[in-house]
């Protein structure tokens, strides 16, 4: 356990967490022991070091008389110079397979060779039984050994063994990759991955990877969970009243149960048998949903009086709100029937159709289509002289309403102005009486203003020039005009 752990943090380490990398961590397969931190750690203790200079290689030079015996410093020395990011490739007296780190060598051996020129560490250097490999970030390192796959990380492996061989990278970036026996999906959501695990189907669901552990798990098919449109062939559909039409219509569907779908509809096995031989599409059920639909409508075209419900006349003739409830072709509500008849099949196999709408419907006959067109005219025509005729009734009430109110406001004023002058003439004959009452108070209040009083409604009287015969004293004047003015 702590080994598998130390594995899992060196994987980490070395930027493999990743789902990918990660689905094949949980399940074991992939192999760090080979790994190694850095170049440095690629060297053992037999492989050779840098340990020479130019200079010392010309001092060894004169000490073997290089110069004079050529043929003998050869034989006992070998130079080497390893470039940087290289390796350099050695074999020793037991035909051991060596590796000189980058630098300059000066082996001092008869029988240690150089057996080739230096490798650069991005290549895949196989040098004997031993090998070195560098696998990028994005790959899978995938190897053999005795008949069972290594799969390596991204990172730098090296490995002494006379069985382990390595085969070649394997980019991730794929939906369906094999390695090996082992087949790794990337199924993105909106999807669902087919596979066949021995007969048995595995419906494996979107945005996850998956891995196939055995050579007889296989990968079948991604089939779509998205909604899908498709354009219904056109059709000649009769109607109820017998009017023949061609109909153009689109229809709505998804995959609402992919286990079902898989099981009842998908195409999941060649004929042949053999992989890859399968559509990778949903052709058979896409044929299927169209053709149930296209059933389902002519079926309800079938119900339908297009002369009564569908003739421009009558439709010109309706408002928005009531078109929409008159006219069956065209109304959501109305077509529930036509896609609840085409459910009752479709959800046999997980599908679900959520709309089928039609586009035109067009008889083909042409008088009939004239027919309709001119009904359309008159019919328009009709409504345009009724809505002119509402208007002119319309605008005559406004005027009738206006006229009345304004001799009713005109009524008013009068009754008013009337109220108003009664009032006042009212009100200046009580000022005038209480006047009066007031100036006959006052005068009785007072005996001289009395007298002066009668005087001045005898001076009155007498101001015509009217003659009085009096038969008693001229005492009784005042009593006399008294009496007469009462």
């Amino acid at each position: 356990m702590a080994h598998e752990k130390m594995e899992r943090g060196n994987d980490k380490a070395f930027g493999s967490d990743s789902p990918a990398y990660d689905v094949l961590r949980k399940h074991g397969l992939l192999t760090t022991k080979h790994m190694r931190e850095d170049v440095q750690a690629i060297f053992t203790g037999l492989d050779r070091v840098s340990n020479t200079t130019a200079s010392k290689n010309i001092a060894e030079r004169l000490k073997w008389c290089f110069y004079c015996f050529p043929c003998v410093y050869s034989a006992w020395h070998t130079e080497l110079f390893v470039p940087a990011g290289h390796v350099g490739l050695l074999m020793d007296e037991k035909n051991q397979y060596l590796f000189a780190e980058p630098g300059m060598h000066n082996i001092k051996s008869l029988f240690t060779r150089s057996v080739g020129k230096p490798q650069p560490f991005t290549n895949t250097i196989v040098h004997g039984n031993r090998t070195i490999v560098t696998v990028e970030q994005g790959y899978l390192g995938y190897a053999m050994d005795n008949g069972q796959p290594v799969l390596l990380p991204p990172g730098i492996h090296v490995w002494t063994s006379e069985s382990l061989f390595y085969k070649d990278k394997i980019p991730l970036n794929d939906h369906v990759i094999h390695i090996g026996p082992y087949t790794l999906l990337t199924v993105d959501e909106g999807y669902a991955a087919v596979t066949q695990n021995n007969g048995k189907q595995v419906v494996l669901p979107g945005g996850k990877c998956h891995l196939l552990i055995h050579k007889n798990w296989k990968f079948e098919k991604f089939m779509s969970l998205k909604i899908q449109t498709d354009d219904l062939e056109e059709i000649h559909a009769t109607s109820a009243d017998n009017i023949e039409m061609m109909v153009t219509s689109t229809v709505n569907w998804r995959i609402s149960d992919v286990e079902v779908a898989a099981v009842m509809a998908a195409e999941t096995m060649a004929i042949s048998g053999r992989r890859g031989d399968v559509s990778a599409d949903i052709t058979k059920i896409r044929k299927d949903v169209l053709k149930q639909a296209i059933a389902s409508l002519a079926g309800f075209i079938g119900g339908v009086n297009y002369s009564n419900s569908f003739s421009a006349s009558s439709a010109n003739q309706r408002s928005s709100a009531s078109a929409s409830t008159d006219n069956p072709l065209f109304d959501p509500t109305k077509m529930v029937g036509a896609v609840e008849h085409s459910n009752r099949v479709t959800r046999t196999y997980g599908v679900e159709v959520m709309s089928i709408n039609i586009i035109s419907a067009t008889p083909l006959d042409l008088e009939l289509t004239r027919a309709l067109a001119s009904g359309a005219v008159a019919s328009a025509e009709a409504l345009q002289s009724e809505t002119a005729a509402r208007g002119r009734a319309r605008a005559i009430a406004i005027e009738a309403e206006s006229e009345a109110a304004r001799v009713i406001i005109a009524a008013n004023g009068v009754a008013d102005a009337s109220i108003i002058q009664a009032t006042g003439v009212a009100e200046a004959e009580t000022l005038k009486a209480d006047g009066a009452k007031q100036a006959a108070d006052l005068l009785s209040t007072s005996e001289v203003a009395v007298e002066l009083a009668k005087m001045d409604r005898s001076a009155t009287m007498l101001n015509g020039g009217e003659k009085y015969f009096f038969a008693q004293e001229p005492a009784m004047l005042s009593n006399v005009f008294t009496k007469k003015s009462i």
